[in-house]
C-alpha cells in the first residue's frame, strides 16, 4: 500500500489596507549626520503621520513607480471611458 499524498496550491494575495484620508509631506532630511542627503516622506491625518527617511536612489525608485502607476491609470481611464464619444 502505497502513502497517500494530497497537494495543495495556494493563492497569496496582498491584503490591501483600509483607505485613509490623509496628506502626503515630502522634504529633505538635514540633520548633522546626513547634511540633507536624505529624502523625508510623511503620509498621515491630523492623528497619526507615519515618516521613511529614504536615499536619494530610493525617492527616486518611488517617484518613477508612482509615475508609471499613473501613467498607467491615465491610460486605463482612457481605454474606459473615452471622452471622444
Amino acid at each position: 500500500m502505497s502513502d497517500q499524498t494530497l497537494d495543495l496550491e495556494t493563492t497569496i494575495r496582498r491584503d490591501r489596507p483600509t483607505a485613509t484620508d490623509g496628506s502626503i509631506q515630502v522634504s529633505t532630511d538635514s540633520t548633522d549626520i546626513t547634511e540633507g542627503s536624505r529624502v523625508l516622506l510623511g503620509f498621515g491625518d491630523d492623528r497619526e503621520v507615519t515618516f521613511a527617511v529614504l536615499t536619494p536612489t530610493e525617492a527616486q525608485t518611488i517617484a518613477t513607480a508612482l509615475e508609471q502607476a499613473a501613467q498607467q491609470a491615465v491610460a486605463a481611464d482612457t481605454l474606459e471611458d473615452p471622452t471622444d464619444e
